[in-house]
């Protein structure tokens, strides 16, 4: 069987990992599967750190999203291959494929956006832009021939927003790459007095993702507890921080702010290794790869308190309000303060990272899906679940 994996439109965010962790994954074990890629530059750099560039690769230096030509020469090579199935990790493809399509979802302002995810949007022009952007989108996500997410509530969303049959969409977590798991980390102590509280968010620059709300939280951590020596860890593009952020000055806050950038996956578990926290106040992910890499690491997780991160978390993060950053930084306080606190949130992070699939279990889920679309077989789950 001959598989196109297409992750040409993915140049920034989880995307880029978990489109990473698949190309490797196939390539270390193929499953007599003759793989073909169209990669992003940026996945295709993730990969070549890791690995090696494979063979059988097209990179992409500008997104099919974008770029008419770029959508002409993705169905050129499908044209040359003649695959048995293109499998797109995310989408929109924004590209109608001759092979039937296997489509990764992981558009949360499509299958379940919330009021309060719209709230953080800057303006109403913004707002109305998003949903168009939002219609938009889920007219080419329907135009594939299975789907595949990470999360109950974005399958469920596939059938509400877009009229999609569940028996032609299958849920793949998404899983931590071996190289957390295999990092040579101890898990984080809890800072003594005088060193730096090192909080981390590992974040590309999306509304969604609560930026401003950061340099609040440190504001207020600043009032609480004036001797503390902390810092806010971010991955921001440098280009775009000083405006996600704000006013840092005026906050008083420039000292507690440090943007390093995008950053590579091994590079990122580097930054992990002089962190004490894994702070993420998002209020839309479907199943961000962050929790779980601050699990696998022995960083405690403070997470909104949002259905989407206690769905993944369960009982290993504490929760906050993601509008309040003076709870937020009282929650910080309090998991400094307690060594029983601080253990058992690491305690529990092992103990949920263990239910979750590896890479590997989350590569072979992917395979089946891929083979059920060529089949075209329905989701036997699906079926009976809407019997019920």
């Amino acid at each position: 069987m001959d598989v196109l994996v297409n992750a040409s439109n993915l140049f920034k965010g989880g995307g880029v990992q978990v489109a990473a962790s698949f190309v490797v994954e196939s390539l270390a074990n193929p499953k007599g599967i003759s793989w073909h890629y169209a990669l992003s530059r940026a996945v295709a750099d993730e990969v070549t750190e890791q690995v090696g560039l494979p063979e059988r690769v097209e990179v992409f230096e500008s997104s099919p999203a974008r770029d008419r030509q770029q959508r002409q020469r993705l169905q050129l090579l499908e044209a040359s291959i003649e695959p048995d199935i293109v499998f797109s990790v995310f989408g929109p493809a924004y590209v109608n494929f001759q092979a039937p399509h296997l489509l990764g979802v992981a558009a949360g302002w499509v299958t379940h956006s919330s009021q309060l995810a719209y709230s953080m949007l800057p303006s109403w022009v913004g707002k109305f832009k998003t949903m168009l952007a939002s219609i938009y989108k889920g007219y080419w996500l329907r135009r594939a021939n299975r789907w595949v997410v990470e999360a109950d509530n974005a399958r469920l969303g596939m059938r509400k927003r877009l009229a999609l049959p569940l028996s032609k969409v299958d849920v793949v977590p998404n899983a931590c790459a071996s190289l957390f798991l295999n990092a040579d980390i101890a898990p984080a102590k809890r800072p003594e007095q005088g060193d730096t509280v090192r909080l981390i968010y590992v974040s590309a620059n999306y509304p969604h993702k609560n930026i401003p709300f950061v340099p609040r939280v440190a504001r207020e951590l600043k009032k609480l507890q004036p001797e503390l020596d902390f810092k806010f860890v971010l991955t921001l593009p440098p280009g775009e921080a000083d405006l996600a952020l704000g006013d840092l000055v005026k906050l008083g806050v420039e000292q507690n702010i440090e943007n390093v950038g995008r950053v590579s996956l091994t590079e990122l578990v580097e930054l992990y290794r002089k962190a004490h926290i894994c702070f993420m106040p998002s209020v839309l992910e479907t199943f961000s790869a962050t929790y779980v890499e601050a699990m696998a690491l022995g960083r405690p997780i403070i997470a909104s308190d949002l259905d989407f991160a206690h769905a993944v978390c369960e009982d290993a993060a504490r929760y906050i309000d993601p509008a309040d950053p003076s709870a937020a930084a009282r929650s910080i306080v309090e998991l400094l303060a307690s060594e029983g606190i601080w253990n058992e949130c690491i305690r529990r992070g092992n103990s949920r990272l263990a239910e979750l699939p590896t890479a590997r279990q989350r590569y072979e889920m992917y395979i089946e899906s891929i083979r059920a679309t060529v089949s075209g077989e329905n989701n036997i789950a699906a079926e009976i679940e809407r019997e019920i």
